[in-house]
């Protein structure tokens, strides 16, 4: 299965929605983003990343089944927070945004580029290990050869030392 490419998707987004988007996993890592606050290759802020992880004893709390979405409202814009099972939709959007229409059209969204994300992931089955007994033989060998020098002229050291005083 090939890679996807988050920055199309955000680009499309900007383009049919109107509004700038980020993608970012689960874990928080921003994949791809045309909004300044979450940039590409960063990681959401810590304090959000706190609320996202006890979103689910919200619910409960709640007695409701899931929270698929939280929205920050700011001086001048929205942050909408969409969750898939892999991956999060960030979206800024002006104060005059009717959320709940806009959190429909991108539940679906979302959770299908959440599968399509799962999918790329099994598609990783093995990985290989690296042998280091060779980096460790060389770095030995090199080690032995420092200390042969140190010792071989040790002597001619120890007599330019007593000449010099």
């Amino acid at each position: 299965m090939s890679q996807i490419n988050y920055d199309v998707i955000v680009s499309q987004l900007k383009k049919e929605l109107n509004t700038n988007c980020a993608i970012s996993n689960k874990y928080g890592i921003v994949l791809s983003s045309n909004i300044k606050e979450f940039a590409n290759d960063n990681v959401i802020p810590q304090e959000i990343l706190d609320f996202m992880s006890i979103k689910h004893s919200i619910s409960e709390k709640l007695n409701l089944k899931e929270i698929k979405s939280f929205a920050l409202e700011a001086e001048k814009y929205n942050y909408l927070f969409t969750f898939g099972e892999e991956l999060i939709l960030i979206s800024k959007l002006d104060l005059s945004v009717n959320l709940s229409k806009f959190m429909l059209n991108l539940r679906p969204f979302i959770q299908k580029l959440s599968n399509s994300y799962k999918e790329q992931d099994k598609s990783v089955k093995k990985f290989a290990l690296f042998d280091f007994s060779k980096d460790i033989d060389k770095i030995g060998s090199a080690q032995e050869k420092e200390n042969i020098n140190k010792d071989k002229y040790s002597i001619i050291k120890d007599l330019v030392k007593y000449i010099s005083k």
